[in-house]
């Protein structure tokens, strides 16, 4: 018997779900064919799957499609990487067909919470976990007179949009770097405040920003496996420098497991913390989503996606993957590097 799982329009890490799904079925024997669709033409992530489609672009089309396909080809489980508002609000409709959905919550509140960051770190306090402080700043004058006001006394601080992926838009203060820093060296995120505060003010319109202190980490991202608040697996990677090292335990490794369980996780997800200067690990984030790192996770013996896509199918047991993740971690260090895949125009592997 064939089990399907299709792996609708993600990330950056769709490519290295399928990878470690295809090694999970192989490692166990089971006939698993995977489906991946998208949007657009990424035929490096769709040449992978077994079978590829592509995604309606218009949104009104989106449900229909996602129902025919279920009907069409027997699929089992879906999991989508974006849209997840989306989702949600079908999600009745859509596992009526007889798939299971995974969305990372169950719930839009929990959706809408992990968006805003500043509503999340309120929420994580209101439950006393340790959180990064975070102030919400909504135009240039306020964000002006809270730096002139020192909110979190000498620590240095850093700036980043309520709601956003990647860290985009993140910028630390520092008023020893030079003027053009933000332009010879743009990956360090480093700016005089002034320049800052100069461009926003110039700006026809701004996002809301958060205003947080700066710590001097290290950071951690954890990247797990959930079911409706229960963490099944886990595997932490403390980043620091070039190097990132694979854990499963620590301060930073439970709190991130506490905040899961707290926001009702379910699916791939991706937890951030980052050591204040005293070492206290605090939250900074969650991510209702595969991390773009999760691939990463694979070094230490865990695939989580396997696991995920073998618990979906339901050919593994919430214990079996609790069991697997613990007795297969090892301790591992890894470094990314970029890379480059042959890109073929056409899709052997697209069914309509």
């Amino acid at each position: 018997m064939s089990h399907k799982i299709w792996l609708m329009e993600g990330l950056s890490s769709q490519r290295d779900i399928i990878n470690g799904i295809t090694s999970a079925a192989k490692k166990h024997n089971y006939n698993v064919s995977i489906y991946a669709s998208h949007r657009q033409s990424r035929n490096e992530i769709l040449s992978l799957a077994d079978h590829a489609l592509i995604e309606p672009g218009d949104v009104n089309q989106r449900l229909e499609f996602i129902l025919s396909t279920v009907e069409k080809y027997a699929i089992q489980a879906i999991h989508t990487g974006r849209h997840a508002h989306w989702f949600e609000a079908h999600r009745a409709a859509i596992e009526a067909s007889g798939a299971r959905l995974t969305t990372g919550a169950r719930d839009v509140v929990m959706l809408d919470l992990a968006d805003d960051k500043v509503a999340f770190a309120h929420h994580m306090k209101s439950l006393n976990l340790p959180v990064v402080p975070s102030l919400r700043v909504d135009s240039p004058v306020q964000l002006r007179e809270l730096i002139a006001g020192k909110p979190f006394g000498d620590l240095p601080l850093c700036v980043k949009p309520v709601t956003g992926i990647y860290g985009m838009g993140f910028w630390q203060f520092d008023e020893s770097v030079s003027p053009m820093a933000p332009f010879t060296h743009p990956d360090a995120r480093r700016v005089k405040a002034e320049y800052y505060l100069q461009a926003l003010e110039a700006a026809d319109s701004m996002e809301p920003l958060v205003l947080m202190p700066y710590l001097p980490g290290p950071e951690y991202s954890v990247d797990m496996l959930a079911e409706n608040g229960k963490v099944l697996a886990a595997v932490a990677r403390r980043k620091e420098g070039a190097l990132q090292y694979l854990e499963n335990r620590g301060e930073a490794f439970e709190l991130a497991l506490a905040c899961a369980a707290a926001m009702g996780a379910d699916g791939l997800i991706n937890v951030q913390t980052r050591n204040d200067a005293s070492g206290k690990s605090l939250l900074l984030e969650i991510n209702m989503r595969p991390s773009g790192g999760i691939g990463y996770t694979r070094f230490s013996g865990v695939n989580l996606p396997g696991l995920f896509a073998l618990r979906q199918l339901g050919l593994i047991s919430q214990q079996q993957v609790i069991d697997d993740a613990r007795r297969d971690f090892t301790p591992a260090t890894v470094r990314a590097l970029s890379d480059v895949v042959a890109y073929n125009p056409v899709l052997s592997n697209q069914v309509q």
